[in-house]
This record gives structure tokens, sequence and C-alpha cells, in this order.
């Protein structure tokens, strides 16, 4: 749970750092910290952080999916769309990441958790069209660009899913750290030297800290840890309340609403991606990775 509120208000943090930070400075500083800030945990846990010689590239190229293009995408478009909208968009990853397992055969096609999927994505529309005829909501580019991330995720999902049978979740992760420097370095160098960091506000720090800190390194090592005691199906649902809190707390700290059209779209997607993911994960016989 601790991840969920951890995740659920990193999408007021960004908004709330934005005010003062470019998404490139956001994108490089967030970086490096989570990287130093891996490596201690990983100290501290007695994880060694190695991966054999001949699996190196594969997980720097999956980093550099996860952490570097990702990010990209991310940012900028919860640059130009609401806290609320960029949750619920995001919060399509599982469906995403099941669509690639079926067309790379990695499980078979389920009619409950296809129906799941269709249902979400119906809300995904919802959301979408609701916020483009709502004055002050996100543009049409913001929310496609946060779709396009949840997409770029989903499919470093894949990426890992082979390395992940061969080496413990966090210390591979960290591993996997080098790979987004090609990307983030010249994406973000510029405008990071610009920024006046004697000049930042206190809440721009604590916002920053919570993005790095909080959500980046706390929350990712909490919900393997969960991952660890109680499943990955299990671990999985408590993320449907992600996009509740996120919707929540800009109400109360952005003041950014959803219009009905959307409230409805976001009780479809959630229920669409809880109904394929208990279609996923019903028969625990079958081994199937989240």
């Amino acid at each position: 749970m601790v991840t969920v509120l951890f995740w659920g208000y990193n999408f007021v943090s960004v908004k709330l750092v934005y005010q003062q930070l470019t998404p490139s400075a956001l994108a490089l500083v967030r970086y490096l910290a989570m990287w130093a800030l891996l490596h201690l945990v990983c100290a501290v846990l007695k994880r060694p952080v190695r991966v054999d010689r001949a699996d190196r590239l594969k997980v720097w190229v999956a980093g550099l999916v996860s952490m570097g293009i990702y990010m990209i995408f991310f940012l900028e478009g919860m640059r130009r769309t609401t806290a609320a909208e960029g949750a619920i968009l995001l919060s399509t990853t599982p469906l995403l990441t099941y669509i690639f397992s079926l067309i790379m055969k990695i499980e078979e096609s389920k009619p409950l958790a296809m129906l799941g999927t269709v249902v979400a994505f119906g809300g995904v529309s919802a959301v979408i069209l609701g916020g483009v005829k709502a004055s002050g909501n996100g543009s049409l580019l913001g929310n496609v660009l946060v779709f396009t991330g949840a997409v770029v995720w989903a499919l470093s999902t894949m990426q890992m899913r082979p390395l992940l049978a061969k080496y413990e979740a966090l210390p591979l992760f960290t591993a996997s750290m080098p790979g987004p420097l090609i990307v983030l370095l010249p994406y973000g160098l510029k405008d990071s030297l610009a920024v006046p960091w004697g000049q930042l506000s206190a809440q721009t720090w604590v916002n920053l800290s919570q993005i790095t800190i909080g959500s980046g390194t706390i929350a990712f090592v909490c919900f393997y840890l969960g991952v660890k005691q109680v499943g990955p199906a299990m671990a999985t649902r408590y993320q449907f309340f992600v996009p509740i809190i996120a919707a929540f707390v800009a109400w109360v700290v952005l003041r950014q609403s959803l219009n009905i059209v959307q409230w409805v779209g976001i009780a479809v997607v959630i229920s669409g991606v809880f109904l394929t993911s208990y279609a996923r994960f019903a028969a625990p016989k079958e081994k199937v990775a989240a």
C-alpha cells in the first residue's frame, strides 16, 4: 500500500515540480539520483549488482527503454495533461503487457481477459475525449504522449521478463541504469545546468525528493518486496488504486477535477484492468509472469 500512495501522489509531485523545472531537467536529475540511491539500497540489502557479460547489453537496452525513452514520453506528456488523466492512462500498462504477451505467444488468449481489455480501452477513450472537450483539462497531445509512454513501459516489461527469470529484480533494475544515459544526458543536460538550484522553493525540493526517493526508490523496493511476499497478481491489483489516489490528490492540491465523462471512464478502466488481471491469474497452477 505504501507503493500505491507514493505512485498516486507522484503525478501531483511532477506537476508541482514543473513550476520551476522543465521535464528534461527533472528527467536527468531524477535519473542520476535514482542511480545512486539504488546502488545504496542494494549495498544495504546486500544484493550484488552483477549480470553476466553476455547479458549486459540486453540489460542496458532494457534500461534505455524503461528509464530513458519511457521517461521522456511520460514527462513530456505530463507537462500537457492533468495528474488524474496521466494516472488513468498509465494504469493501462498491464493490459498492454498482456497484449504483447499474446502477440509473442507467451500467454494464451482468455475470453474474460480479452473482454476486460476491450472494456478498459473503452474507458481510456472516454478519459481522453472527455478531457479534450473540457477546458482546463489535458490536451490530446499530452494524453497521447502518456499513453505512448505506457506502451513503451509495457514493451520494457517484455524485455525484462526473460532477465527476471535469471536475476533478482532489484539488482537487475539497478544494473540496467547505465542504459538510459545515452538519451537522458543529451535530453536534459542543458536545462539541468540552467536551473537556479539555490533559488528553488522548499515545495519544489520536497516534491523532487518524493519523485526520486519516494516514488522512484522506496516505492519500487516495496513493490518488489510485495511481489515476493504475496505474489505478482495480488501486488499488481493494489495498483488499481493509483488513479483514484492521483485524482483525489490532484483535486485537493491542484484544484484539478475530472468531469462526469472522465469519472465514468476511470471506473471503466479500473474495471477492465481488474477483469483482465483476474482472468490472467485466476488459475494458480498456470505459470504466468506479471
